[in-house]
């Protein structure tokens, strides 16, 4: 027992209690000391040593609101962690928070950054022994106008609290360190905060955390489209789905994905962006993705190439390597490489990494000629030592009134039979290859017309399937005969 003040006795449950409640209000009022970033949002933070504008696209309630609080309060206080190696400020900032309503402003950015009204200021992730003044809003129920918080320098840095639907004439004006929007910010809000930031240490300091509800809008074309006259020149997305985050159960993830109306679940749970009727592949990637396996040693295996820039375009060069289980008639993307700015020597040393004299499907465009060599890049291909199919990309063969007639090369009619064999579970993708991830749920069309951007490793699959009849058994295996019929049997069924 310990004598109180008062004379009165202590008991030890209630000194225990005591430390309890003392326990929790540090909780409480210093969540930044405890922040613990899942993988996603830690190459979210560190991409902003580098990049001047990020965007996190991510499904709801995954942690890229709590992401963006948590490096806000970072660059307002100083207070970087060990493991930090995103974007630093050595003195105290000028910061805007915004999102698309004062009510939204208040009920995300405000309430993950100074916590519940009902809890007190200072329950959020700025701590609450740094907050040196709170100036209300005049227009928000229990808004916030700004904020003044202590650096470690022994400066004061100043948060305000924006919205979008001020208008970017609202934004002009000010000289800032850096912004945070929270949800999807008109382009013309959006370019006025990028303009806010031209100063300091970093020009352009910029993040925004969104769910893609706005579909292929012109913000998320600023970093996703590949017209270098709309992408952003230094710009970086990270993408979050329901499987990155750790705090769902499989259960609850589950019943999560089956709560939302069919037409958002990729948005709300992937952090795709809602294409509308204009996207093409329609079955969840959730669906066609697989678990890496051990390839049965008698499957066949094909690659796939697109020459971009390895041959006259500017976009990326790409290959895949494809395999194919003649049991089920499924063809499985294995292998994905996809790369800017290499030389035509540089894309065939990545394709003879998927196996030695593996047969190559390759593009109508690859019998164009090289300014430089005058050779056809086919030829350049075979001369690097690829085992290029005898003809480009194109359906079988066919007889009609008695002539043979050349197989078709139309996309439109090569994207068909991957949609079907992706609807009937015949085209697997191997996860980790976030490049086939990434065009596959921007695919889209425009006024009914395919969209002919990113989609390089699309391409490249595309010519694989329509020529999986010349997939080959790798030699060492010892199935030739085997090989022999199985293109044999897939060619009589494509002539059908």
């Amino acid at each position: 027992m310990r004598i109180k003040a008062d004379g009165s006795q202590e008991s030890a449950e209630y000194r225990l209690a005591i430390l309890l409640e003392e326990m929790q209000r540090r909780v409480r009022e210093d969540k930044l000391a405890r922040y613990k970033p899942y993988a996603r949002q830690k190459e979210f933070h560190t991409a902003g040593a580098t990049k001047n504008e990020r965007l996190f696209m991510a499904g709801n309630q995954l942690g890229k609101t709590m992401a963006g609080a948590m490096e806000t309060t970072f660059h307002l206080t100083g207070l970087y962690p060990d493991w930090w190696q995103g974007l630093r400020f050595d003195k105290p900032t000028r910061i805007w928070a915004a999102s698309t309503t004062g009510e939204l402003t208040r009920d995300n950015c405000q309430r993950y950054l100074l916590g519940e009204i009902e809890e007190g200021w200072g329950t959020g992730a700025i701590p609450r022994r740094l907050i040196k003044k709170i100036r209300r809003s005049t227009q928000v129920p229990d808004g916030v106008n700004y904020v003044l918080v202590k650096h470690v320098s022994g400066g004061i840095s100043r948060l305000q609290f924006k919205t979008f639907d001020q208008g970017a004439l609202k934004w002009q004006g000010a000289t800032i360190d850096f912004v945070w929007n929270d949800e999807e910010p008109p382009i013309d809000v959006y370019s006025e905060g990028l303009t806010r930031t031209n100063r300091g240490q970093r020009s352009h300091a910029v993040m925004t955390t969104f769910t893609p509800l706005l579909g292929m809008s012109d913000t998320v074309n600023r970093f996703l489209s590949k017209d270098e006259g709309v992408r952003t020149p230094n710009g970086h997305v990270t993408r979050m789905g329901i499987n990155d985050v750790e705090h769902y159960s499989e259960e609850e993830k589950k019943s999560i994905i089956a709560a939302y109306p069919a037409h958002e679940r990729e948005a709300r749970a992937n952090g795709t962006p809602i294409l509308g009727s204009g996207r093409i592949f329609r079955k969840a990637y959730s669906d066609i993705e697989v678990e890496p396996f051990a390839i049965p040693s008698h499957w066949p295996q094909i690659a796939g190439i697109d020459i971009g820039g390895a041959g006259a375009g500017s976009h990326p060069a790409a290959a895949v390597k494809l395999v194919f289980d003649p049991d089920t008639d499924t063809i499985y993307v294995v292998t994905v490489w996809r790369e800017r700015e290499v030389t035509l020597a540089d894309h065939a040393s990545a394709v003879k990494r998927f196996g030695e004299n593996i047969p190559v499907a390759w593009p109508h465009d690859a019998l164009q000629h090289d300014r430089k060599s005058g050779q056809k890049y086919k030829e350049e291909f075979e001369n690097e030592g690829l085992n290029m199919c005898d003809h480009h990309a194109r359906f079988p063969d066919f007889v009609s009134e008695g002539l043979v007639k050349q197989g078709s090369v139309s996309v439109e009619a090569g994207v068909l039979e991957m949609n079907q064999r992706f609807a009937q579970g015949r085209l697997k993708v191997f996860s980790g290859n976030d490049a086939f991830r990434d065009e596959y749920e921007m695919y889209h069309r425009k006024d009914g017309l395919i969209v002919k951007l990113n989609d390089d490793v699309l391409s490249a699959t595309r010519y694989g399937v329509v020529m999986i009849r010349y997939a080959e058994v790798p030699e060492a295996t010892g199935w030739g005969d085997f090989k022999g019929n199985i293109n044999a049997n897939l060619n009589d069924d494509w002539a059908r």
